[in-house]
């Protein structure tokens, strides 16, 4: 009897107290991180190269990863153009890219491309639950009921969505978003410098992955937050606020400075592939929009029932997420300070909302400002939406267990046996009721979610590896290569980067718009690929020779497809007949590292022009024997005056917009780390100033508030 109400004692004080226990907060935090492991150990973290993932977009995500293993690993550079997509593309200004976030690129760095990706991914999933879990606290949820939160999110259905579709960059942004609301929630509320450096490195973290739409969600979700803290904010406060705003969003911007500024220029030279989604293809009515929380059938991923669009519907996260929600009204009435969970309330609400922007009210904001309709997938909001649904929902669970324990806690249950009577407090029964409620919920989302989002792996394609090894000891020179004809092979995409293979016709939902010059049909000529793989049962192509079938898939030589360098003659591309190949002469040229072509040789006589197959785009440059020269593009493909004699052509891409914002970030990061430190110093000195050595809260006489 004894030892089963000294351990009754010790749990309800560790209830009571676990907010403020450091023991208990380290215990949950092991426990976040042993859930990740656990949820990603069997496929993510593997660390074989050779396996990943094959039922989504994996491999064309890899693709960035493995650009990032080849300029950083094989050439020490940092990649700031992209030898392998199309006829080259900037990496510096690729609104996809997610080389800055340092979540995805030093895992990249430490372990290569395909392995860094699962850590990256392992980790995104990781940070998920433990920004939660901040955002919890910050919002003052407490002990198991901020882990349950923590967890929830971790294993939503929707991060489970976006890896399970391969959306690589969305995952690994999605992440930040709870250390996005928790830390500018506290910088609004707080006077400290360093508060506004947590929430601008936050805020760089969301941004650098590359996720399209998150600067608008961002800006919208910031905006909301702003709003409430103002409204439950004096005077003075809202001024305060509407400054200390401002500098994280100045100390944000420069912090990234270096992945927007090429951004900008690229906005000009570069479209998207995709128009604008007038349907709003995924929005729903805000009370089917919520069912999506709670089916877990498998059908319900491609369903076309309630208002969904027939694909991508998958966001479980339990009865007992949305059903808890019936003591919501409890916990706004209860809840101190009320103003973190009203700012919760009204951005989930306005969320969900958006996500229903088919209908009113968002419609009309929708027609009044019709850019909005460019932002496809309104159900990825779910996906966000999660976030505050179950720090309302936390609370609310939390406010029910105190209400219940308060009520229970005068009942007194008498448990007889053969030997002894136990006396249960029916307080304890509540911490009973709520573990396994909690508990319950967890495994139920953990064991859904799990095998959804990490089904069994699979090598990287095997027949590809076979065909573009063979192809590259065939012709070990420089050429573009399609893999596919009308619907390109997307799982030969990484594996073409890894043996780094230009591919043609790798077209991921965005383009230079030079492109349709240099393919139109007065251009003097284009670039086109010298080999392409085709599958055995389609038409065969024009004027190709057949080299060799791999399993099905055969390999075609076109004879007639221009050298990737050549000399041609000044007087032939002033005239309006197309060029062919027997009108130039091929140079020989190679890839010096990512931002490099080199090109050697002499011309074949006088007046001769020197024409690379890789678009120009601004930031290129050139030098001759090492000596800076002028650069002439033609038909916007680099190029170069060719002088008599044997030269080497170093063409450099080397854009100015990156290394001014290479510098701005640089300076924004010394300056953050010149103010926290600034801030430490000056606050150690005063707390000195308050505290000399003789004042009683130093001393060893005990204090007065134990």
């Amino acid at each position: 009897m004894y030892i089963v109400n000294t351990y009754k004692r010790l749990f309800e004080a560790s209830i009571r107290y676990m907010n403020r226990s450091k023991t208990q907060i380290l215990i949950e935090w092991l426990v976040i991180f042993w859930v990740a492991y656990f949820l990603c150990f069997v496929e993510l973290l593997d660390f074989n190269p050779n396996y990943l993932q094959q039922n989504g977009e994996q491999n064309e995500s890899a693709t960035r990863p493995l650009l990032a293993e080849i300029g950083l690993k094989r050439y020490g550079e940092i990649p700031l153009w992209n030898h392998y997509m199309q006829t080259g593309f900037p990496q510096a200004g690729d609104l996809l890219g997610h080389f800055w976030s340092p979540i995805a690129t030093i895992p990249v760095w430490i372990w290569g491309g395909i392995v860094g990706m699962k850590i990256s991914v392992f980790l995104s999933f990781m940070l998920a639950g433990f920004g939660q879990w901040y955002l919890a606290q910050t919002m003052g949820i407490k002990g198991i009921f901020r882990l349950w939160a923590a967890l929830m999110f971790m294993l939503s259905g929707g991060l489970a969505l976006l890896w399970h579709l391969g959306w690589y960059e969305l995952l690994v942004g999605m992440a930040w978003f709870p250390w996005v609301f928790a830390s500018f929630w506290q910088a609004l509320h707080k006077k400290t410098i360093s508060s506004l450096i947590w929430t601008a490195i936050c805020l760089g973290m969301v941004l650098t992955t590359g996720g399209g739409y998150y600067p608008i969600y961002l800006l919208v979700c910031a905006i909301i937050i702003l709003g409430v803290a103002i409204g439950f904010a004096s005077a003075q406060q809202k001024k305060q606020m509407f400054k200390r705003s401002f500098w994280i969003a100045l100390l944000g911007l420069g912090l990234i400075a270096v992945y927007v500024f090429p951004l900008y220029q690229g906005f000009q030279l570069i479209t998207r592939e995709v128009g604008p989604d007038l349907e709003q293809f995924g929005s729903q009515p805000v009370h089917y929009a919520l069912i999506n929380y709670l089916v877990s059938a498998g059908e319900w991923f491609h369903a076309t029932i309630l208002g969904t669009s027939g694909g991508w519907n998958w966001f479980y996260i339990g009865p007992l997420s949305l059903g808890s929600l019936i003591f919501l009204p409890f916990a706004l009435r209860r809840w101190r300070p009320r103003s973190g969970l009203w700012a919760m309330t009204i951005l989930f609400c306005a969320l969900i909302l958006w996500h229903a922007n088919r209908y009113t009210p968002v419609k009309y904001i929708y027609d009044w400002l019709p850019f909005l309709y460019n932002l496809r997938f309104p159900n990825r909001l779910l996906i966000l939406a999660a976030s505050p649904l179950l720090i309302l929902s936390g609370a609310s669970l939390q406010t029910a267990f105190y209400l219940l324990r308060k009520k229970l806690r005068t009942i007194r249950i008498t448990i007889t046996t053969q030997k002894k009577t136990f006396i249960v407090s029916g307080g304890w029964v509540a911490i009973l009721l709520a573990f396994a409620l909690l508990f319950t919920s967890f495994r139920n989302v953990y064991a859904t979610n799990q095998s959804f989002a990490m089904p069994p792996s699979a090598q990287l394609e095997p027949k590809a590896y076979t065909a573009l090894r063979w192809l590259k000891t065939y012709d070990p020179s420089l050429y573009y290569t399609s893999v596919g004809t009308f619907a390109i092979f997307w799982s030969w995409t990484s594996v073409a980067y890894d043996l780094e293979m230009p591919v043609y016709n790798f077209v991921y939902s965005q383009r230079l718009k030079t492109q349709d010059q240099q393919n139109s049909p007065e251009a003097p000529f284009s670039a086109q690929p010298k080999y392409t793989f085709w599958r055995t049962d389609e038409p065969l192509p024009k004027d190709a020779t057949l080299l060799r079938e791999f399993d099905g898939i055969n390999l075609w030589y076109f004879p007639d497809a221009l050298p990737f360098a050549f000399w041609v003659p000044t007087e032939t591309l002033q005239t309006s007949a197309k060029i062919t190949k027997n009108d130039v002469q091929a140079a020989e040229v190679i890839y010096d590292g990512p931002n490099r072509v080199l090109v050697s040789g002499s011309p074949p006589g006088e007046n001769q022009q020197l024409v690379v197959l890789v678009s120009n785009y601004p930031g290129w440059k050139l030098n001759i024997d090492g000596q800076p020269a002028e650069l002439i593009p033609v038909n916007d493909y680099l190029g170069a005056k060719a002088g008599p004699g044997t030269h080497i052509y170093t063409f450099i891409f080397a854009p100015v917009a990156y290394f001014l914002g290479l510098a701005v970030s640089i300076f924004t990061i010394i300056l953050m780390i010149f103010l926290f430190i600034r801030e430490k110093v000056f606050s150690k000195k005063d707390q000195d100033k308050i505290q000399p050595e003789d004042s009683p809260a130093l001393s060893n006489s005990p204090s007065p508030n134990p």
